[in-house]
């Protein structure tokens, strides 16, 4: 049983990327025992080899915000909401898990920069990453039956919350759930994070660097961020037929508490940002203390 005071530690450690690829080969045993993950430890495998520098023709990835962690916390509660879709009466099949997963893996690859692209740190792909991810998992991910590749493909570009998820054309319903699961855990999974608020000073630099979203400076951002949750919670609710709400089926059989902690979670880093941006903007970043970003922050660009 989680501590009723403690949301944050039921979403478990996503920097650790052993423990979360356990976690989901757990999570994934619970629903679909037998389930052959071999296609999904072969993803895990190309994204460490991808992240970390050693798949030939591309560098390591250097995006600050979306980096390992962000698709470790995509990947994971991707697979608790195929778990509560499960006891939701709407289970995928062999396939489509293996889709939903395998496509939240590599739903921000098209971020990674390869050899020739000299400059930069791949931000600048920010408006381009879900086209070039597909790019991407159309020439690694050839040992995927024609039909899963197809379907994680789509699951990539539903990712692409610019858009009605209209333009994805799907071709089952099975195909729909399993992107529709992913997009939203692609959502919740990075606003529950503990340190999602000192992280939205990461994802400025981003910005920045893609020369988007047209923010002053970092405290800009932070100021904008509980609008952007609002119009984020509308996808959730409306576009994406508001599956966020299977979580609470799926810690409910896990950890015995019938409850959402990605909710929960999120809704305690909102309460805690609208406590800083009430403050002097000199004494914000004093406030936010975890994961040693803001120190990173400051020898990048000094106090705004």
């Amino acid at each position: 049983m989680i501590a009723a005071d403690s949301p944050f530690s039921a979403l478990g450690n996503t920097r650790d990327t052993g423990e979360v690829e356990a976690q989901v080969a757990g999570i994934v045993g619970a629903f679909a025992p037998g389930h052959d993950l071999t296609r999904i430890a072969a993803a895990f495998g190309l994204l460490d080899r991808a992240f970390d520098g050693g798949l030939p023709g591309y560098q390591k990835l250097k995006t600050l915000y979306h980096n390992r962690s962000h698709t470790n916390e995509v990947v994971l509660c991707t697979a608790r909401m195929l778990h509560g879709l499960h006891l939701a009466g709407q289970g995928l099949d062999a396939d489509h898990i293996d889709a939903a997963l395998i496509g939240a893996l590599m739903h921000d690859i098209g971020y990674l920069m390869r050899d020739e692209e000299a400059s930069g740190t791949g931000a600048q792909f920010t408006d381009s990453h879900v086209l070039r991810g597909v790019e991407f998992a159309r020439a690694h991910l050839v040992d995927l039956p024609p039909a899963v590749l197809d379907s994680t493909v789509k699951v990539i570009l539903l990712t692409d919350h610019r858009k009605h998820p209209g333009w994805v054309k799907f071709d089952t319903l099975q195909q729909q759930r399993a992107a529709y699961a992913t997009a939203t855990a692609d959502l919740i999974g990075q606003m529950a994070n503990r340190e999602y608020l000192e992280r939205v000073l990461l994802l400025y630099f981003e910005f920045e660097e893609a020369q988007l979203g047209g923010f002053a400076d970092i405290h800009d951002l932070l100021e904008k961020t509980t609008a952007f949750y609002r119009m984020t919670k509308g996808r959730l609710d409306q576009d994406l037929h508001g599956l966020a709400t299977h979580l609470m089926q799926h810690f409910s059989q896990q950890v015995g508490a019938e409850r959402n902690f990605y909710q929960e979670s999120i809704d305690r880093n909102l309460d805690y940002l609208e406590r800083v941006v009430r403050m002097e903007r000199r004494h914000r970043l004093e406030s936010l203390k975890r994961g040693g970003v803001v120190e990173q922050v400051l020898a990048m660009k000094g106090r705004d």
